[in-house]
């Protein structure tokens, strides 16, 4: 059963949007699972764990202005929020956590010990690079995460029971996923997006293939994949979605890189014509207009050893 709740973000520095619907799935009887996001480029999925005496939020958006949706979308359920969990440190995913955080004082900060790791080694330097392009909509800190989400263990969020995966670089120099076998749930992070233009630029292109491919016999039986961008669907389906792009994508920069160390002029050019041709209407995860030439770029270095 789907039932629906309005939620609108705006973000600073990026277009105003209509307030959209966001979607609460409804996985079993005493869960709901809330899709929280902000229509058309750069848009990322908050989620919030909706149980009978709790909610938890997972992931915490790019800006405080879009945080602030978040607590506002948590603090209009009346019940209290119990934890915060990260997926990973990318700052679509953090940025916004100070204002969660401060929002619901009493709620652990959870992340997996790479991303408590590097918010604390890079958080600083990652909000002055932020604050260039979205100013004041930018928080002063992100605060470091209290408890530390190990691989295997199980943790009950919202009255249910997830288990624990620590997945290494791939999207991201990590991903922390949650599987609620009861519930038949993923929350994948940036494992899978659903029809979105992926970041590429951490340079483990091909290890994110790998992870993929490994993930397909081990979460493709789950019913429904929350992914950190776009829709809900079958986990089977994002996975193949996901590996389907990436393969293409790396054809396509093999192809023009043809053996040489580096891409070369207009290559990239080429290589987005042919990927919107292909994948037309898939929104960019990151602000960055010319996000695509850039991933061409991020993997051309890496299938060159660079």
């Amino acid at each position: 059963m789907i039932s629906r709740r309005l939620v609108g973000f705006a973000t600073l520095g990026l277009p105003l949007l209509a307030t959209r619907q966001a979607r609460a799935y409804r996985p079993g009887a005493g869960l709901e699972i809330v899709r929280l996001d902000r229509p058309g480029e750069a848009s990322v999925n908050s989620y919030l764990l909706v149980g009978a005496r709790s909610v938890v939020v997972l992931d915490c958006q790019r800006t405080a202005v879009e945080a602030r949706a978040v607590v506002a979308a948590a603090s209009g359920l009346g019940l209290p929020v119990e934890a915060i969990v990260l997926s990973h440190e990318h700052p679509d995913h953090i940025v916004g956590l100070d204002v969660v955080a401060r929002a619901f004082p009493e709620a652990p900060i959870m992340a997996g010990e790479g991303t408590r790791d590097w918010i604390v080694r890079e958080g600083p330097a990652l909000l002055g690079a932020m604050r260039g392009a979205f100013g004041a909509a930018i928080p002063d800190r992100i605060p470091e995460p209290s408890r530390i989400l190990r691989p295997g263990e199980m943790i009950r969020l919202a009255g249910t029971e997830w288990r624990v995966d620590q997945l290494g670089p791939g999207e991201a120099s990590g991903m922390t996923v949650l599987h609620a076998e009861t519930e038949d749930v993923l929350f994948a992070g940036d494992l899978f997006g659903s029809r979105a233009t992926p970041w590429l630029l951490d340079g483990h292109a091909r290890a994110w293939i790998a992870q993929l491919e490994t993930a397909l016999p081990r979460y493709g039986g789950i019913g429904t994949g929350l992914p950190g961008h776009g829709a809900a669907a079958p986990v089977a389906a994002l996975i193949r979605e996901q590996l389907g792009y990436l393969r293409a994508f790396e054809s396509l920069v093999r192809t023009e890189l043809a053996g040489g160390a580096s891409l070369p002029e207009g290559a990239a050019a080429r290589i987005r014509g042919a990927t919107d041709a292909r994948f037309p209407g898939y929104p960019r995860v990151a602000p960055q207009p010319n996000l695509i030439e850039l991933n061409a770029q991020s993997f051309a270095r890496e299938l060159a050893g660079r």
